[in-house]
């Protein structure tokens, strides 16, 4: 009986950012790349799902984001060009760390005003409000004109928690001195705590 080759935990991961990059898109044409495609081929991958265009655009849009490099060949008969993209690892990797520092820093403000505030909600948890914007509307939600009361925000700050810890695991792990393609980091990467 054949094996079944496990996944390349880095390709995972530059999946999962070209994901979030470009939606389910951005993840079908990633991983129709291999060691390089034409959006024609790209599209017959895909069986026809995408179209030549969006495929052009996901490109595109993953290539502004360091995700995947193309390579142009002009063909001499008619003075075409064609393009043959393929994943740039290290680049990738590269603006994967750096966004991961971005969403930390933003994770981290957001701990602190849950660390640092008591928050209200509707029955119908609409919103939660801090308590100041709760008192100016005098404990009634915005939405739903319900009765706003005291929230637990313990699970809140665990997830927070949580989702920072797993993204310092990386971000302590790159400065390291590993290289991004070195699979301690990518096992950081792959626990399954951060998309």
């Amino acid at each position: 009986m054949a094996r079944r080759a496990k996944p390349d935990p880095l390709l995972s991961q530059i999946y999962s950012f070209a994901q979030e990059v470009s939606g389910e898109r951005g993840f079908q044409v990633a991983q129709t790349l291999g060691d390089g495609a034409t959006d024609e081929k790209i599209e017959k991958k895909t069986k026809g799902k995408l179209k030549v265009a969006e495929i052009r655009a996901t490109l595109n849009q993953l290539h502004q984001h360091g995700i995947v490099e193309y390579t142009r060949e002009k063909n001499m008969s008619n003075g075409w060009f064609t393009y043959t993209w393929k994943i740039n690892p290290d680049r990738a990797m590269r603006n994967l760390l750096t966004a991961k520092k971005r969403e930390h820093e933003k994770l981290r403000a957001k701990m602190a005003t849950e660390e640092g505030a008591q928050f209200y909600k509707c029955r119908k948890a609409c919103m939660k409000l801090a308590f100041e914007q709760a008192m100016e509307l005098q404990f009634r939600c915005p939405e739903c004109n319900g009765k706003m009361a005291y929230a637990q925000n313990q699970s809140d700050v665990k997830v927070l928690e949580d989702k920072i810890g797993a993204i310092e695991q990386i971000l302590s792990s790159s400065k390291s001195g590993l290289t991004t393609t070195n699979s301690g980091l990518m096992q950081a990467m792959v626990s399954g705590k951060i998309k």
